[in-house]
């Protein structure tokens, strides 16, 4: 190791240090004080000689050039987990259920109204479709639904 790494090295345990004071200074006192009797408390100090070796590393010999660190990689994250969920049937008070009895509801309905039955393009377009076959089964019931509005 380098003179660099071990200082980067130090540096972020001495930021982890900072980290894990600040958790344990937002834990309430009577939390503190159970753990201090269990624990030996770390005389105070040591943190400064801990900060004085860090800041002033000891040279490494130098016989021979160290290799380079082999970077760690990194864990790798597993992917979430996937649920397979059945769609639900569309649920429709429409009689009908697929798109060729919607076809036949619609031009029964269109002969039916006579000359009104223009109005059913109306409703189609309405609904966000210009053609029949568009309208997918979970749209029936609207549909449905809209023709029998004019239908009366």
């Amino acid at each position: 190791m380098n003179d660099q790494t071990i200082q980067m090295i130090a540096q972020a345990i001495i930021a982890n240090t900072k980290v894990i004071q600040s958790l344990i200074d937002a834990l309430p006192r009577e939390t503190v004080e159970k753990v201090a009797e269990v624990v030996a408390p770390q005389k105070v100090g040591r943190k400064a000689e801990v900060q004085a070796e860090v800041q002033a590393p000891t040279p490494a010999p130098t016989s021979a050039p160290e290799p380079e660190p082999t970077p760690v990689a990194a864990p790798v994250m597993p992917p979430p987990p996937t649920f397979e969920v059945k769609p639900a049937e569309p649920v429709s008070d429409a009689p009908f259920k697929n798109s060729k009895e919607l076809v036949d509801y619609v031009m029964t309905v269109y002969r039916e109204m006579g000359p009104r039955g223009q109005k059913i393009q109306e409703v189609l377009i309405g609904l966000g479709h210009k053609n029949i076959n568009d309208f997918r089964p979970e749209q029936y019931g609207a549909v449905y639904a809209a023709i029998e509005a004019i239908r009366k």
